[in-house]
């Protein structure tokens, strides 16, 4: 896209050796990989990069007509229609010429409306393929007339999805937004815009990587939106993606440190800890000399490592409830990131399963938000969580660091 978007706007980032004419990434129709390929091939250069149809003749090849017409017209008015009934929105027009301020310079968006009586949309459906100079080349022109572009398709799956679909949800924040008759009627019941959105997701396992489809309805007021980047979208994937980098980055501290923990022996008198201790203060974290000399260290990873292993580590019990009981009566302040690691691993039903009385369903646990919703009365004060390893635990847990710091209250 910045080899193409850089061409649409008369700076390209990228030229043949050769002869000096701008290329362009494309790939091979049979398989993934890809080439440069000239901007323009009139012969000066004895590198060959197209084939022998024009863009002109595989769209005439490529097109059913009628059918794409149908299709196609459809979807504007599915589109068109909800975004009328959406008061955010006004001005809606179907295959209104958008005039720009340089000469001779139009576009004739499918839709287009105006967001909040300030920002001009142009609404474009893409039921097909796409040459990827097209799509740049519309992106440098609402980018320019301080406009913003928004595709929509008719469906979207991960597992089938073409390379020119690709173009445009890769470049849009791995975000994709889908008009159909499903989605029509749930702007008729919501009196505004609603679309499916897909959009992939990271997490890790085992120090990798790895991505996942998610989806589901969302109107334009849920969506972020990037205009100089020419995207909408509804998860941050780029943020979340990092997030999940650098959890990955310091993935064989983490899981060196658990497995220490997990087979400790009681004396901790272990060259192991030493070499942790050591490894985790280049990252700021102060741990001390062994693990006892310090009040609640041992008690609280012996907590957080029982809820994200499922059973307990450390302790002398059964199950989780039996652990959760002692927490509630010896280390209260241990039962805020106690409560995120539950929930974080999905405890809840296990938790459930165990407190076969209800004591801790109906006593502790009420008892322990009773606390949190009258705290000017003073009922938090002995729930106050200890915070003197917040720094290890969010080391040690990335999934419950974004919460940790909040005040349970």
């Amino acid at each position: 896209m910045a080899l193409s978007q850089g061409i649409a706007a008369t700076s390209p980032l990228l030229a043949c050796p050769l002869c000096s004419v701008p290329v362009h990434l494309v790939s091979l129709a049979h398989e993934r990989r890809f080439y440069f390929r000239h901007e323009t091939e009139d012969g000066r250069c004895p590198a060959k990069t197209k084939g022998d149809l024009s863009e002109e003749r595989i769209l005439a090849m490529k097109y059913d007509g009628a059918r794409e017409s149908v299709a196609h017209k459809r979807m504007k008015d599915i589109i068109a229609e909800s975004l009328r009934l959406d008061p955010d929105f006004s001005d809606v027009k179907v295959e209104a010429i958008w005039k720009g301020e340089e000469a001779n310079g139009h576009r004739k968006p499918d839709v287009r409306a105006t967001w909040k009586g300030t920002l001009p949309v142009a609404f474009e459906v893409q039921l097909s393929t796409t040459f990827l100079r097209v799509i740049a080349a519309r992106r440098e022109f609402y980018l320019r007339e301080g406009g913003l572009l928004f595709w929509v398709f008719n469906r979207f799956d991960m597992a089938n999805v073409r390379l020119t679909m690709e173009d445009v949800f890769y470049n849009n924040n791995r975000n994709a937004f889908i008009a159909n008759e499903e989605t029509l009627t749930a702007s008729k019941e919501a009196g505004k815009l609603v679309l499916d959105c897909v959009w992939s997701e990271p997490s890790v396992e085992e120090g990798i990587l790895l991505w996942s489809q998610k989806e589901g309805h969302v109107s334009f007021s849920d969506l972020t939106i990037d205009r100089e980047r020419q995207r909408v979208f509804f998860f941050d994937a780029d943020t979340a993606r990092e997030r999940c980098e650098a959890i990955t980055k310091d993935w064989p501290l983490r899981r060196d440190f658990r497995e220490f923990w997990l087979s400790r022996s009681a004396g901790y008198d272990d060259p192991k800890w030493l070499n942790l201790r050591k490894r985790i203060a280049e990252h700021g974290i102060s741990l001390p000399r062994w693990p006892n000399d310090a009040e609640g260290l041992v008690s609280l990873l012996d907590t957080l490592y029982s809820a994200a292993e499922g059973h307990p580590v450390g302790w002398g019990y059964k199950n989780l409830v039996e652990i959760a009981h002692h927490v509630f009566a010896r280390h209260k302040g241990h039962l805020w990131p106690f409560k995120l690691m539950l929930a974080a691993h999905n405890r809840g039903e296990q938790i459930r399963k165990e407190d076969t009385t209800g004591n801790w369903r109906n006593k502790k646990v009420k008892a322990y938000r009773e606390a949190w919703t009258a705290p000017t009365q003073n009922g938090a004060a002995d729930f106050i969580p200890d915070r003197n390893f917040d720094g290890l635990v969010c080391f040690l847990f990335p999934e419950i660091a974004n919460r940790l710091p909040e005040n349970p209250s």
